[in-house]
């Protein structure tokens, strides 16, 4: 019975999770009130079934249809949830007994019989045919591709368009896949080599990133250190950005929309703690977050933080007096879409041409700041072009005195392969093994 008890809690967890996500909430946010009250075994099962379902949604809610006497679109969201969460068991989580998962679903609608009854049902319909589950013709790819591998068909439409179905299929393949667990040495407390050492000793393997000389992708062990003075929890992609940068001892460097703080920090970390970092950002609790890694990292000393908007006059820096801005524009964030499952789903196509819009602003505001023969870096982390090269074509249409300067100058050479013939830094999950990002590096002439 304890057994039965823990793995129920779990799955209330779940459902109360996937209710609310429906609702417009965020799932890491209400995933992480609820782990405090559970058992480490089932917070675990309750993380995997929560982004399980949230990764698999649209092909669980197309396998649902195929043996529900009701329409999804006209389940109650508490049922629809539950079939989610058992009929994400019975095809994808197989350490699950099928049983149990069928009947821990029930229990979840239960006292009431006729929900029970019929969640009962739909789920040993998909049991018994779950091998021989169809899934769209090949008429339009780009249904296949979304039904398959579970995002988006606008999503899907696009990336069909710009790489063909093949390709297409592997970004929502990638985008399936749990992220890799990346961290940045802090290298002003260690080395890539003593921290991998010192990793190893703590249980972990620690391997060294294959483009970023400031990398370590980790497995096994336990949770890592969100306290650790020794290292950030980053991703390889985001990483290379402030190399591409590349802001010196002494200078006044502008990072125009920095929370978290990953790269204020890394940043400052090239620095050597010299020269000064105006941080800002709109949203204070965010801010805050910058001041608390800056902190921890040992940096907070030339970090200096301001809660303001990057698109309107900065009253506080003097024009043409900053030697390098770093913009890491809002964005659509389908690079990174495998890290917030929920975002596919909540994000849309229209988005991108009003994030087009904000990031255009972002740029015309900060060229004044820059000094004359400083850089400016512009980051998203998505592919879209009207985020990426249309906005850096659009920004130097207006602004004659700015030219794109070849990121393959500033990286190390082992990031030759990511730079395309624009002389932009482009990253992608199914091909190398990171987040989608893009990069520009300007130079005001």
């Amino acid at each position: 019975m304890a057994e039965k008890h823990e793995k129920t809690g779990a799955r209330e967890a779940a459902l109360r999770v996937l209710d609310r996500v429906e609702g417009g909430a965020y799932a890491d946010i209400l995933l992480d009130s609820e782990l405090k009250n559970l058992s480490a075994t089932d917070a675990g099962l309750a993380t995997e079934l929560t982004y399980g379902v949230l990764r698999w949604k649209l092909r669980l809610d197309y396998t649902i249809d195929l043996f529900s006497s009701i329409r999804v679109a006209k389940l109650e969201r508490k049922v629809l949830n539950a079939l989610r969460l058992g009929a994400y068991q019975l095809l994808f989580l197989t350490r699950v007994p099928a049983s149990a998962a069928i009947n821990e679903s029930v229990e979840l609608v239960k006292p009431d019989r006729k929900r029970a009854g019929f969640v009962n049902a739909v789920l040993r319909k998909i049991l018994s045919e779950k091998e021989s589950i169809a899934m769209p013709g090949e008429d339009y790819p780009g249904r296949r591709i979304s039904v398959s591998w579970s995002h988006p068909e606008w999503m899907v439409r696009r990336w069909v368009e710009r790489y063909g179905p093949e390709e297409a299929a592997e970004i929502c393949r990638a985008g399936q896949e749990p992220p890799p667990r990346t961290i940045r040495v802090n290298t002003l407390m260690t080395t890539r080599e003593r921290l991998a050492f010192e990793l190893k000793n703590e249980g972990f393997e620690a391997a060294e990133t294959r483009y970023s000389p400031y990398g370590l992708d980790v497995r096994g062990g336990g949770a890592l250190g969100a306290k650790d003075q020794r290292y950030y929890i980053q991703d390889e992609a985001s990483q290379l950005v402030p190399l591409l940068l590349a802001p010196g001892p002494g200078e006044a460097v502008l990072d125009a929309c920095s929370a978290p703080g990953g790269k204020t920090s890394h940043m400052a970390q090239l620095m050597e703690k010299r020269g000064s970092i105006y941080a800002l950002d709109r949203n204070a609790a965010r801010l805050r977050a910058v001041i608390e890694t800056a902190s921890r990292l040992g940096v907070d000393k030339i970090i200096k933080t301001f809660e303001a908007d990057a698109s309107a006059p900065l009253g506080f820096i003097e024009e043409g007096t900053i030697d390098a801005i770093l913009c890491d524009a809002p964005c659509s964030g389908l690079g990174v879409l495998r890290r917030a499952p929920d975002s596919k789903y909540r994000r849309k196509e229209e988005d991108i041409k009003e994030l087009a819009g904000i990031q255009a602003r972002l740029l015309d505001n900060l060229a004044g700041y820059l000094r004359k023969g400083g850089r400016l870096v512009y980051s998203v982390c998505t592919f879209e072009p009207e985020e990426t090269e249309g906005t850096v074509s659009g920004f130097l249409e207006k602004h004659g005195e700015f030219s794109i300067e070849d990121a393959s100058g500033y990286l190390p050479p082992q990031c030759s392969e990511l730079v395309d013939a624009d002389g932009f830094l482009r990253t992608f999950p199914h091909r190398h093994g990171m987040d989608g990002f893009f990069a520009a590096r300007l130079r005001k002439d």
